[in-house]
């Protein structure tokens, strides 16, 4: 618990403090005059969404289940760029609940990551550089499956992730490609994942492609990675990120994360967010809507209204 709060309190604070920093940095030195964006080296920024939606019924005749959902999100960026030398960070942390029916019942996650990521390159051309990455994601609470019992009308709860089971650290060497209209991608021939099961009863079941009772999984493969992040109307954006990893020993088995959104907005502080995301992993067993349990694509989509700060 411990490690959980101090992982997610340093992500919190580098977004936050770097983008204080860099803005009291820049307004120091140029207070006296407006510096041209070709000159600011620094560039920073994030938001924080807030969703609540609330349901209540008493006697309703048309039937149905109260509701009450809440779900929060912070993210921010500091890249910096100057001559041959391009350095970018961001971070997310986001978590939401749920609960149906009465407060007898349990609130139930929906939502759950933690994720940084951080690149750093020297430019061949102001299209094409050498690029080494870090990427890692995790998740910060006990995640379940509500599945029947055999033979039987009752229900149970089966723990099937936890903080840092799984998390994944993936760390690369390639080249990366860009253009003006915020496409990127960036090729790693050199890319080495670790999936991290700290949860003992999980790391014994050998989940998440794991060997049974250990906690650390290390592959070396190739990987793409990259994104689009376009103004595609006024108030409308749409950004996209993918990552694929091979395994050099599975080869071309590949490990899919695509991740796709829409942000609309209304106003400075109401906002709407559509986003799907798509998951395939040969190495991770899901149980089904069915019951039964093997290789699936994962599939998740959200649609969030709420109050929104920029920063």
């Amino acid at each position: 618990m411990k490690l959980r709060v101090f992982l997610i309190s340093l992500l919190t604070l580098f977004v936050f403090n770097s983008s204080w920093a860099f803005q009291e940095k820049s307004a120091a030195k140029d207070s006296a005059k407006v510096v041209p964006d070709s000159l600011i080296y620094w560039k920073n920024g994030g938001r924080f969404n807030l969703n609540v939606q609330q349901v209540g019924l008493t006697n309703w005749a048309a039937g149905g289940e109260s509701s009450v959902a809440i779900g929060a999100a912070v993210e921010g960026f500091v890249n910096y760029e100057k001559g041959e030398t391009v350095w970018e960070n961001k971070a997310k942390i986001g978590y939401g609940i749920i609960r149906n029916g009465d407060s007898k019942n349990r609130f139930e996650k929906t939502d759950d990551q933690v994720a940084f990521t951080s690149k750093y390159s020297q430019k061949f051309s102001e299209k094409v550089l050498m690029t080494s990455a870090l990427n890692f994601k995790t998740q910060m609470d006990e995640g379940v499956k509500i599945e029947k019992i055999p033979n039987s009308t009752d229900t149970r709860r089966r723990l099937i992730s936890d903080f840092m089971a799984p998390g994944y650290l993936q760390a690369s060497l390639g080249l990366t490609y860009r253009d003006e209209k915020g496409f990127s991608s960036t090729l790693s021939p050199f890319t080495g994942r670790f999936t991290f099961v700290l949860n003992d009863t999980l790391s014994k079941q050998g989940a998440f492609g794991v060997d049974p009772g250990e906690p650390v999984r290390s592959e070396a493969g190739i990987s793409l990675t990259g994104g689009i992040k376009k103004d595609i109307m006024e108030n409308v954006k749409l950004q996209t990120n993918f990552n694929l990893f091979s395994n050099y020993e599975k080869f071309p088995n590949t490990v899919v994360n695509i991740e796709a959104g829409l942000n609309l907005k209304v106003n400075n502080f109401i906002q709407s967010n559509i986003s799907s995301q798509l998951i395939y992993d040969d190495d991770v067993v899901v149980t089904r809507s069915d019951g039964s349990r093997g290789r699936d694509v994962q599939v998740k989509n959200v649609i969030n209204v709420g109050f929104t700060l920029g920063f």
